[in-house]
């Protein structure tokens, strides 16, 4: 998400202190721990005062708890950043990561070096704790541009959670997010193989890495994939890991663009998709390679849907979005979260997921928004998912909201209100908070 300055950093850093001196803590809002389930479990965040999403599913804030509170050897975060606000779901969050370092787990935090000084506490805080190694990376130097812009966290190299989900207060409670929660060795070693690399890449004085160091993987790790995983008596769910950038790459077989494209040239039926944003980049970077394949799709008859954020009524680019509603078989939604009745909170209260739903059988969850940036600079990651039940969940998430009633549909004439979502509030309102 963007930039805010809205939270002070001796806020901040009075209330990490506050959280790392009690488990229980008053202030902080309940966290129901999420049942047992199988493997492979969709996590979603819901705006309160929305309506929005499946209640039945697992919560992000639930989730990320259960996992640091399981962990005995392990913990490795990489995220764009952390941010938190006094009595909001990152204070159980930040106390879980304090606890396991202090029981001996060995935990380490990656973060994009372009939000040190943008919110420089509680990382810092944490950082100084024993047991909590910190590192800020700055992509730029590794892929030549780009950030640091995925949401991986790995737990003993046995179960990973990836998604749209920051490390941020606002995504477990006012933005609209989507994950996924693994439990399978052989997708966490993957993506601990690519934080790996991250890690080191970002050590004091490392020197960038030349393209392709990354990799290669053994053919037999890359045979492995997709991957078979039993959720219960007669329900397998096929897993693929990919990744981006694709010059940074353990195998360019798995880069994430090449996969979402290899998805929209096999649906048959139908295809929905729900981004942040959707574009094809800007001068050198110029791209509409995934644009292409979404009117191949339509162009042989599959019906292909977007809900995208009200945000692009912000940015030039939501031209080409309305060019894309021109094409037979497509339509495009944009998508708003309504304002939350405790105060405007910048930067939040927004679609933030990113996920396709293809024939209701795959179902693809990344941190990559759909611009060319994402995919050939920045370092993001997915998961794609066959599995019916799993994809059929997904689907329903995206009816809710495709219906809802701030949803709205884009066309080519259309003239686009712009919404406010910085730092300084719409006229009448007032900043929660202040």
């Amino acid at each position: 998400m963007p930039r805010s300055g809205a939270c002070a950093a001796w806020i901040l850093a009075i209330a990490f202190v506050a959280l790392i001196g009690s488990r229980a803590l008053a202030q902080s809002p309940s966290i129901q721990e999420p049942a047992a389930g199988p493997p492979v479990q969709l996590v979603e965040t819901i705006p309160v005062e929305s309506g929005l999403g499946d209640p039945s599913l697992p919560q992000a804030a639930a989730v990320w708890v259960k996992m640091i509170d399981g962990a005995r050897q392990s913990l490795d975060l990489e995220h764009f950043y952390l941010s938190h606000w006094p009595s909001e779901p990152t204070g159980p969050v930040i106390d879980a990561i304090g606890h396991a370092a202090a029981r001996g787990v060995r935990v380490r935090l990656l973060l994009s070096v372009g939000f040190q000084s943008t919110y420089p506490e509680p990382a810092d805080s944490l950082g100084k704790l024993k047991g909590i190694e910190l590192r800020w990376i700055d992509m730029k130097k590794i892929s030549g541009g780009g950030v640091q812009h995925g949401k991986v966290m790995i737990v003993d190299g046995e179960q990973v959670f990836v998604g749209s989900q920051n490390l941020d207060w606002r995504s477990l409670k006012h933005i609209h997010e989507m994950g996924v929660w693994v439990r399978n060795q052989n997708i966490a070693s993957l993506f601990e193989r690519v934080f790996e690399f991250d890690w080191s890449a970002s050590a004091p004085g490392a020197t960038p890495p030349p393209p392709g160091s990354a990799g290669p993987l053994p053919r037999a790790t890359l045979a492995a994939f997709p991957l078979a995983l039993v959720q219960g008596p007669g329900d397998t769910v096929k897993v693929w890991p990919s990744f981006c950038p694709r010059s940074q790459l353990p195998d360019s077989a798995l880069w994430d663009e090449d996969q979402i494209v290899r998805l929209l040239d096999g649906a048959q039926r139908e295809v929905v998709v729900q981004v942040l944003t959707y574009g094809f980049g800007r001068g050198a970077e110029r791209d509409s390679t995934i644009d292409l394949a979404l009117r191949r799709a339509a162009a042989r008859g599959v019906h292909v849907r977007l809900l995208v954020s009200d945000w692009e009524a912000d940015n030039p680019r939501i031209a080409e979005l309305q060019r894309l509603t021109t094409v037979p078989n497509i339509e495009v939604r944009l998508s708003s979260v309504p304002e939350w009745s405790g105060g405007y909170i910048p930067f939040a209260r927004v679609e933030h997921c990113k996920y396709m739903v293809v024939d209701s059988l795959r179902t693809w969850v990344g941190t990559s928004n759909w611009e060319p940036d994402y995919f050939r600079r920045s370092r993001n990651a997915a998961l794609t998912l066959e599995n019916r039940r799993i994809a059929r969940q997904a689907r329903g998430v995206f009816e809710t909201g495709w219906k809802a009633a701030a949803s709205h549909p884009l066309t080519a004439e259309a003239s686009v209100p712009r919404r406010t979502h910085g730092d300084t509030p719409p006229p009448g309102r007032k900043a929660y908070g202040k």
